[in-house]
């Protein structure tokens, strides 16, 4: 019986005179189609975006921060040694940050600038990989002993050199509204802003805007210099072996250093809103293209409503025949599902063909607004499995309520108006 029930499923749906689908069954194909494709592009597009953040967000920054209050963070040598030999993690090197304004004729830009370690900064960013001028990370190491030396060499994004007008070789000048941090030293005369010049020893590209239009890089021991804040820093970044570790590797940090006079605060703390943000999009979107296959769902009961309507006479036959109601069921179940399945199929073609294209095409973005200069996909075999099931289930409770009242009509309806 169950070959029967298929094949007499497969021959409601042909059109008569064609021997192939019916019109209304391809659009109802087509429904889940365009539905199936929507939601597998969208999840691939949505988790190549979260993706990307991520990868720019571990590479270019460290995967721990421990920052000491206040300004006075001088045995950062003797912390960072203990540091190195914590489970997990792979290496240190003390930064300093500070808020700028860089300046180049009268081109102006908020600029935050980091001072790093030249000789160990490789050990917990991939930064030095995006720079586009050889041996410029050496060049700007700083001596302020070194006459040569005095002007400090930094290292700028692309989008921000570009904003500026400078390039590798060129000098601008940096302004800070301070001119001393340490508040004993202070006096009304020394509040008028301190800046210097500096040399632009090369350029780097991280292709994530934020970094690429604010971040100037430069030797921590020239903003001691310029900050007179002697040789403290604001803190020491580091790299984990496992990025996704950080929670057991803050753990144990912690009874090292006191909570009162340190912060340690993980990828995920720092950019919380950033990932929040896009996880919520990104099950926004899903859901609303899940819709889509729900509209589509309804092409599915109409069509085998028009079936069960057309084919009175077939069901009151069968059941004269012997046929019992879970039969009847089946068969317009089987219609369901070969509905959907035909339209999931092809759905998850068409969606990984729009997954290809967006991901060998250049669609470029503009970066002051998505933060990246590209569209990103993440095609992922799972995710595709799970829009399909989802897809067939939505077809499958689709045909429960058309084929539920076929198996109710009276063979004696059916017959009626036979002539």
């Amino acid at each position: 019986m169950p070959n029967l029930e298929s094949f007499i499923a497969l021959r409601h749906l042909e059109d008569r005179r064609t021997r192939f689908l019916s019109a209304i069954t391809l659009i109802a194909i087509i429904g889940v189609f365009l539905g199936v494709t929507a939601l597998t592009s969208v999840v691939a597009v949505t988790g190549g975006f979260q993706r990307a953040f991520q990868q720019r967000v571990l590479g270019v920054n460290s995967h721990i921060l421990v920052l000491r209050y206040g300004l006075d963070f001088t045995d950062y040598r003797e912390v960072g040694d203990k540091l190195d030999d914590v489970e997990g993690v792979r290496g240190t090197s003390p930064f300093i940050l500070h808020e700028m304004i860089a300046s180049q004729g009268g081109d102006t830009s908020g600029i935050l600038v980091k001072g790093v370690d030249p000789d160990t900064m490789s050990e917990v960013t991939d930064l030095p990989q995006y720079v586009l001028h050889p041996g410029a990370l050496q060049r700007m190491r700083y001596d302020g002993s070194d006459g040569q030396n005095r002007n400090p060499r930094v290292l700028l994004g692309k989008t921000l050199a570009e904003d500026l007008g400078v390039e590798k070789g060129d000098t601008l000048r940096m302004t800070s509204p301070l001119k001393n941090l340490d508040p004993g030293q202070w006096s009304p005369g020394e509040s008028s802003p301190a800046s210097r010049q500096v040399v632009v020893a090369g350029l780097f590209r991280s292709g994530f805007h934020e970094y690429d239009s604010r971040l100037v890089i430069t030797d921590y021991r020239a903003l001691q210099d310029f900050f007179n804040q002697g040789d403290a820093v604001n803190g020491i970044d580091l790299r984990l072996e496992d990025p996704f570790q950080a929670d057991a590797v803050r753990s144990r940090i912690s009874p090292m250093l006191p909570e009162t006079d340190f912060n340690i605060i993980d990828w995920r703390q720092m950019n919380h809103n950033l990932f929040t943000s896009l996880k919520l999009q990104r099950a926004v979107l899903s859901i609303l293209f899940l819709f889509i296959i729900l509209v589509a769902s309804f092409n599915i009961v109409c069509t085998l409503i028009m079936l069960v309507l057309d084919k009175k006479k077939d069901i009151a036959i069968l059941k004269a025949m012997g046929a019992d109601r879970l039969s009847i069921m089946k068969i317009f179940m089987y219609e369901g599902l070969l509905i959907g399945g035909v339209g999931t199929v092809l759905g998850l073609i068409g969606g990984l063909g729009v997954c290809l294209l967006v991901k060998f095409t250049n669609f470029g973005l503009d970066p002051s607004i998505y933060m990246i200069d590209h569209l990103p996909v993440d095609i992922r075999p799972l995710e595709f499995l799970v829009v399909g099931v989802v897809a067939m289930l939505v077809s499958l409770v689709a045909t429960i309520g058309p084929a539920w009242w076929a198996s109710r009509l009276n063979p004696v309806e059916g017959l009626r108006y036979e002539g």
